[in-house]
């Protein structure tokens, strides 16, 4: 597995080592918060992962994808309404991704749709669709990363785990920005590293990194 992490791009990964290494990050107690406790342990949290490899992907659908996906539109809107009632979309996503919405998806979906239409027409609902897989893409990517770190198969990472993984992704890196980073990701400070840790600080990392792109582009348009 140790191969698939020194395959992280090295030029990326050796900018990010320089970077982390001016940043004067300080020792701390665990805390219970899902927020980085230091302004500079953020830096080094958001900058260090946001190199590691996972990058949000536009979901192309195949043409029998989408003919599947309009399909479940209108299997699910029996009564040829055009759109999808709440229900109707519970339905939807339960044949096409194996679970029943919770309320808080449901209301976001609902409070999303268009105000002058009775429910989720077919031009939303394939919107939602491509989006909910290029989340469950950009996740099994984060799942593959953990994975790739977690060489012991027990399903949490260690301060070992993060040593040797960025030893070869930034071996310029030193020993105390990677502990500084892994205390800032062990969210309750039991020296282990869940796969719900490391998957919030990659997406604070990924956050990160479209606010810098977002102030270069601004800084390029003055």
């Amino acid at each position: 597995m140790g191969e698939d992490v020194g395959g992280t791009r090295p030029s990326s990964a050796s900018r990010t080592a320089g970077s982390l290494a001016g940043c004067r990050c300080k020792p701390g107690v665990g805390r219970r918060g899902r927020e980085f406790r230091r302004p500079d342990s953020r830096v080094a949290v958001a900058m260090f992962f946001s190199q590691a490899g996972a990058r949000p992907r536009r979901w192309e659908a195949s043409q029998s994808e989408h003919k599947k996906w309009v399909e479940v539109f209108k299997a699910c809107d029996e009564e040829n309404k055009g759109y999808l009632s709440r229900e109707d979309f519970k339905v939807a996503v339960v044949m096409l991704f194996g679970y029943k919405p919770s309320k808080i998806e449901a209301d976001s979906v609902m409070s999303s749709v268009d105000p002058n239409t009775s429910g989720i027409l077919l031009k939303e609902f394939l919107d939602i669709v491509r989006k909910k897989n290029e989340a469950q893409l950009y996740r099994n990517e984060i799942r593959h990363i953990f994975t790739a770190f977690d060489r012991h198969y027990r399903g949490y990472l260690t301060l070992e785990d993060f040593k040797k993984a960025f030893k070869q992704v930034a071996p310029k890196l030193s020993e105390r920005i990677i502990l500084e980073v892994f205390r800032e990701v062990d969210q309750d400070s039991d020296g282990h590293v869940s796969f719900k840790d490391f998957e919030y600080a990659m997406n604070y990392g990924q956050k990160f990194k479209l606010k810098q792109e977002v102030i270069g582009l601004q800084e390029i348009s003055l």
